[in-house]
């Protein structure tokens, strides 16, 4: 089998060849300027080296970091390389995944909030009771506001007065929300349980279900 033999160029100092031959450079991406690969070139006479390549070999692999060009084009460096990590923003507790090479973005942590309700206080997430408080509050106001037109004696649903199982189960699930906050480990607890007759109803009355107790922020 014959070998091929590739001749070097021979470049001048703008990376220009003076006599034809190959070269070895290497490629990096043209925006994060970040190593890519290798590749052999065929560099005629009076041309130079394709853009964005070099000719010095980059830094060997290191964890944790990429290896990009320097923005003076000098020189090879480690970048802080956190892609695929998940941050949380301190201000509004939202996830991001990093897609981009550098330091972690600022006022982010990779500590997660554990509901809606947390704020972050330079070290941690703390849960602002006081504003758990108020929105529960605001939910079972809300179940009461909904209900209450079904209080009056003639109410009907489909032209049908309410049953005394009906009306019975009305008084006991209202009675249920007005004694909620005063439930053991209130507001982080379970609302009360509202039969489907009655929520449907509610519902119809403009009363929007909540997700509760609340999650982390999406």
């Amino acid at each position: 089998m014959m070998t091929v033999i590739k001749t070097p160029a021979v470049l001048n100092k703008s990376n220009q060849a003076q006599l034809a031959g190959w070269v070895t450079v290497f490629n990096i991406h043209p925006d994060s300027r970040e190593y890519l690969s290798s590749v052999e070139e065929y560099l005629a006479e009076g041309v130079g080296i394709p853009a964005n390549t070099y000719l010095d070999k980059p830094l060997k692999a290191k964890k944790g970091f990429a290896v990009c060009r320097s923005a003076d084009n000098s020189q090879w460096e480690y970048l802080p390389d956190h892609r695929g990590e998940t941050r949380y923003s301190t201000i509004t507790g939202a996830t991001t995944t990093l897609s981009e090479i550098g330091d972690y973005p600022a006022d982010t942590t990779e500590l997660a909030p554990t509901t809606t309700f947390d704020q972050w206080d330079g070290t941690r997430w703390v849960t602002d009771k006081d504003r758990v408080a108020a929105v529960a509050r605001r939910y079972r106001d809300a179940f009461i506001e909904a209900t209450d037109p079904m209080m009056v004696s003639d109410y009907s649903i489909d032209d049908m007065p309410l049953t005394s199982e009906q009306r019975r189960e009305l008084a006991e699930t209202r009675l249920a929300f007005k004694t909620w906050p005063t439930q053991e480990n209130w507001p982080r607890i379970e609302l009360p349980d509202i039969p489907y007759w009655l929520l449907i109803e509610a519902v119809n009355q403009g009363y929007r279900v909540p997700v509760w107790p609340a999650g982390p922020a999406e």
